[in-house]
């Protein structure tokens, strides 16, 4: 590539960081997110309680948001486990709980 498409690329990932960082300020933004959209997939929000890179309180509070939806919206805490929480042993128990969590779901919200 050439110094005119790194240039060019340069341009494009400021505009992708400005839009970004204005997002708030302008309701019609693409980044804006429809908490109540009941149209939506399920959601199962998965926090381990010893993440220290999103901790469970900020899964948390992004389940309090979603959760606004008709939409079916899942959280749930699973003490002692890291951000890596599906590498680690006994991710089995994970596994099984997200399995579990969507096998329960009513077609109908789906």
């Amino acid at each position: 590539m050439g110094e005119g498409g790194v240039a060019a690329s340069g341009v494009l990932s400021a505009r992708v960081l400005f839009r970004g960082a204005f997002a708030n300020f302008n309701p019609g933004a693409a980044t804006k997110i429809d908490f109540r959209n009941g149209e939506r997939a399920p959601l199962l929000f998965i926090a381990g309680g010893a993440d220290h890179i999103v901790p469970a309180k900020v899964n948390k509070a992004n389940w309090r948001l979603y959760r606004k939806s008709s939409a079916v919206t899942g959280y749930h805490k699973f003490a002692g486990r890291s951000h890596f929480t599906v590498g680690e042993d006994g991710w089995e128990e994970v596994a099984d709980y997200a399995l579990g969590w969507a096998a329960g779901l009513e077609l109908s919200h789906v």
